[in-house]
């Protein structure tokens, strides 16, 4: 029959877990939600109708880029994990263009989104018992997606046209390093700056406007970089 003392360290032993090996081998997932900084730029000197001389893109400018995405993974040992990763970023995304034979400018504003998918190699330093350094290194694909883009004239900021979507599917690279805090036996938390590369964008091949439906060689937006901030909880098994 057990003791009277058995009974009550069972129970504890249930309630409360003790620690698990912050380096302990075993699958883990995790979420995430970032912020960061999107540059890009484009040699597009024919985009637009090519009866109006082609366009010369210039000014290219991205706004605050935010992101939310998941990752789920294996730990091999104390330092070396691996993880795919998807990341959805999304930010607004300006440029004019000159159209030298016509002698006009147009503006133009859309919706810059990237479906990153990547897999990962991570290495871990621990500074602390609940507290580790993490840095990794992954490769994959973004589907690139440029949409919801409105062309104006840029003297007088008049609706011309609405230009056609697409996706574009590149290849990606990316950086990171960040720190993770263990809050409890299977939950850490943690903060990760970022850095990577991701192909281009470009616009579909018509528009609908002043013009009716018309066919248009495709502005492009290429050497995308991208940095950013995120914060993640994972979890382990």
């Amino acid at each position: 029959m057990p003791s009277g003392r058995l009974i009550p360290a069972v129970i504890a032993a249930v309630l409360f877990p003790a620690p698990a090996l912050a380096g302990a081998p075993g699958f883990f997932v995790g979420l995430d939600a970032s912020v960061g900084t999107v540059s890009g730029s484009s040699n597009t000197t024919d985009g637009g109708a090519p009866f109006a001389g082609g366009g010369v893109v210039r000014n290219v400018d991205f706004g605050t880029a935010t992101g939310f995405g998941g990752h789920v993974g294996y730990r091999f040992n104390a330092a070396v994990s691996a993880f795919v990763s998807y990341r959805r970023l999304s930010s607004d995304v300006r440029w004019d263009a000159d159209f030298p034979l016509a002698g006009v400018a147009s503006s133009f504003r859309g919706k810059a989104v990237a479906h990153a998918v990547t897999a990962n190699i991570g290495y871990d330093l621990a500074i602390s018992d609940a507290v580790t350094a993490r840095a990794a290194a992954g490769a994959g694909l973004t589907f690139n997606v440029l949409s919801d883009v409105v062309e104006t004239d840029q003297g007088s900021g008049l609706f011309l046209a609405d230009v056609a979507r697409r996706t574009r599917t590149k290849p990606m690279a990316q950086l990171s390093l960040g720190i993770e805090h263990r809050i409890s036996p299977g939950v850490a938390a943690g903060l990760t700056a970022s850095a990577s590369y991701g192909g281009g964008f470009e616009t579909g091949d018509t528009r609908v406007g002043n013009l009716g439906v018309t066919d248009i060689n495709p502005y492009r937006i290429g050497h995308i970089w991208r940095t950013g901030l995120a914060a993640s909880v994972r979890f382990r098994f």
